[in-house]
């Protein structure tokens, strides 16, 4: 089967590590999804063993601390239930009961492109992967605000061939607005035309969660967007932006003007990997 990768890790520990390394990945071509909120029961059954489920391998980040978290536990459990693929990355400590083959990274450094390789293959992606040019260096930040780019996506959950949840928009209040309704079958998009509230307005910030709730503290956030548009009077500006998810589950947003001009977007707050 071909779809993202699934990360399991230390949430404690090794969050900054993962998301640059989801970025190093996704510079190669590999997609990636990991949940980096705080588990529970509830949310291993919302959105984190659907994500295992619908992913086509799993990385495993190996630390001590994740060797004694028994959500990793779990997540590998689940893995192994559904007979994925466990690709395993050794970042601290000694390799997990079991594990005999592995990469290993020190210092936080990024994996080299053998491993990128191997889960490129697993994930089943049509293409060889695109080697960065550049190392990533261990103490080098995770840059916001700069443009989403196109090789970098967003997972959501499939369920059957179809949307596991609604994908949609927060409005003012928090109330969450369907875009895609829960059940529709993939691939599937929708476009929605947005404007500026205000005078000389630079930018239109979309955030988009995924789930069933009413309010957006109730549901998953995918990402917070900034679409950059021209100043202009309010109301004047109409980009047509277009939300859509492919068959394997990736969502992305494309956003064009009145002309059919590409909208710069710039991810703001990142629920997991994205891209456009």
């Amino acid at each position: 089967m071909s779809g993202p990768v699934f990360i399991s890790f230390s949430r404690e520990h090794d969050a900054a590590y993962v998301t640059r390394l989801a970025g190093h990945l996704a510079a190669a071509g590999v997609y990636t999804v990991h949940d980096g909120q705080q588990m529970s029961d509830s949310r291993w059954d919302f959105y984190t063993r659907q994500q295992i489920d619908s992913c086509a391998a799993v990385l495993l980040v190996m630390t001590p601390e994740a060797n004694g978290s028994p959500w990793v536990a779990r997540e590998l459990s689940r893995a192994h239930e559904q007979r994925k693929p466990v690709v395993a990355l050794l970042l601290r400590g000694v390799p997990f009961k079991g594990v005999t083959e592995f990469a290993t990274v020190t210092e936080g450094a990024m994996p080299g492109p053998d491993l990128a390789t191997r889960l490129h293959k697993a994930a089943g992606l049509p293409h060889e992967p695109v080697h960065p040019d550049e190392p990533s260096r261990p103490d080098e930040p995770v840059q916001p605000h700069e443009p989403v780019r196109p090789e970098v996506a967003a997972w959501v959950p499939l369920r059957g061939g179809a949307l596991a949840h609604a994908v949609g928009i927060e409005v003012r209040g928090g109330l969450f607005i369907p875009v895609l309704a829960s059940g529709s079958r993939v691939p599937c998009a929708r476009r929605e035309v947005f404007t500026t509230a205000q005078d000389g307005q630079p930018s239109i910030k979309v955030t988009v969660y995924q789930g069933t709730g009413a309010v957006t503290a109730e549901n998953q956030l995918i990402g917070a967007y900034d679409l950059l548009v021209s100043p202009a009077p309010s109301g004047v500006p109409a980009i047509d932006v277009t939300f859509q998810v492919d068959e394997r589950g990736r969502f992305t947003l494309l956003a064009h003007d009145a002309d059919g001009r590409d909208v710069p977007v710039v991810l703001l707050l990142d629920g997991g990997p994205h891209g456009r």
